[in-house]
């Protein structure tokens, strides 16, 4: 019986081995967002480490206790290079397998950057290509400090970290992962929608003073891994109309300059067809949605109302398909609708991968919207 006991007691010591080689979680610093910055031929990535360690007391309906935030900066001539120079002075094992998000700078928005980061990432199996991607012009260390939420919450609840469900809140400019990012930078027909993020120091405050807190600025365009431009999320407002995944949106409605109802729209659909006439392609786009009402500051029927909701849809769209025209952005992604339909139709008209777009490109906008409910308010007969 001894004999059995002994060699039981062996083979669990040697069943116990493989967990020998593991490192316990408060022995490791973990990345949460990587940013990139590129100045005379160099990169300089920055760094952003989260601490895990109020995190499972929160989750569990424990106390809050404060997370903080360390960013780390080092440069080199590739972003290997770079990224290689963080160890000497980290102190502890480096775990890259909790990165949410990679933030470029917009002078990092060029091919000869994109590539090289993109081609590490792709080869790092620690690095999950679901990590979100976004755009600023904010210094990369003021940004990272920023993004710690209100209350100390811990950064793992950030806009960098886990924008969808304010997407889902508000849908606006929509939250791109990185293995889309670079889906759609290798289309030539598509015109890649990237998330444009400041810091704003003037509308929070925490314990008595002013809270610096990440932003949704707007929206950069990037076209064949070159930024082509940014934009404020004021002159962006037509793009809910034409993006996938929107969940619930509002339309402010006008007479003039001034706003006189609001309507939350659910789940809009927009599609885009086009003809051929002459020798010119026309493009025409469909948006379709219901909602309620929120806030109704004129007396109105309810046809009213929709005759200027949809007229308010229209002219954001087409404001957008302007705006694109000014600086020669497909920003409605028409070439891609194209080549999406008939690829041989696209080959014939585009130039670089995108149709040249004109005024005259774009012709009707149909726009269907109905209302569900008034709330406890009923419209004027």
């Amino acid at each position: 019986m001894k004999g059995k006991a002994s060699f039981s007691f062996l083979i669990s010591i040697f069943l116990l081995t493989g967990c020998w080689g593991a490192q316990n979680i408060d022995h490791l610093i973990y990345v949460g967002t990587i940013g990139i910055d590129y100045k005379n031929d160099r990169f300089i990535v920055y760094v952003a480490f989260t601490s895990f360690a109020g995190l499972a007391k929160v989750e569990s309906g424990g106390a809050k206790e404060k997370s903080g935030i360390a960013v780390g900066k080092v440069t080199g001539e590739t972003f290997n290079i770079a990224t290689d120079n963080l160890y000497p002075s980290i102190q502890r094992m480096v775990s890259w397998g909790h990165v949410k998000s990679i933030v470029f700078t917009k002078r990092a928005l060029k091919k000869v950057v994109l590539e090289d980061v993109l081609d590490i990432l792709d080869r790092y199996n620690e690095i999950r290509p679901t990590l979100w991607v976004y755009a600023t012009d904010e210094p990369l260390k003021k940004l990272f400090f920023g993004a710690a939420p209100l209350l100390h919450s811990s950064p793992y609840y950030s806009l960098l970290s886990n924008p969808e469900e304010i997407f889902q809140q508000s849908s606006f400019i929509q939250p791109i992962h990185l293995n889309r990012f670079v889906a759609d930078a290798n289309e030539a027909s598509t015109t890649v929608r990237l998330p444009y993020l400041n810091i704003t120091t003037h509308n929070w405050a925490e314990d008595k003073k002013e809270k610096p807190m990440l932003n949704l600025k707007g929206m950069c365009f990037v076209d064949d891994y070159e930024l082509q431009k940014c934009f404020d999320r004021s002159k962006l407002w037509g793009i809910r109309w034409m993006e996938k995944g929107i969940s619930r949106t509002p339309i402010y409605v006008k007479k003039g300059n001034k706003v006189i109802a609001s309507i939350i729209v659910l789940q809009p659909k927009s599609k885009i067809s086009y003809q051929i006439k002459g020798n010119t392609p026309v493009f025409n786009i469909e948006v379709s949605g219901s909602g309620s009402v929120i806030e109704l500051r004129e007396k109105l029927t309810e046809k009213q109302l929709v005759r200027l909701a949809q007229k308010t849809v229209e002219d954001e769209i087409r404001s957008l398909y302007k705006l694109g025209l000014k600086y020669d952005i497909d920003t409605l992604n028409l070439s891609e609708a194209m080549y999406r339909k008939k690829p041989e139709d696209w080959k014939k008209f585009s130039e670089n991968g995108k149709i040249p777009l004109t005024d005259e490109n774009l012709k009707k906008i149909k726009v269907k919207i109905s209302i569900d409910t008034s709330g406890k308010e009923k419209f004027r007969q």
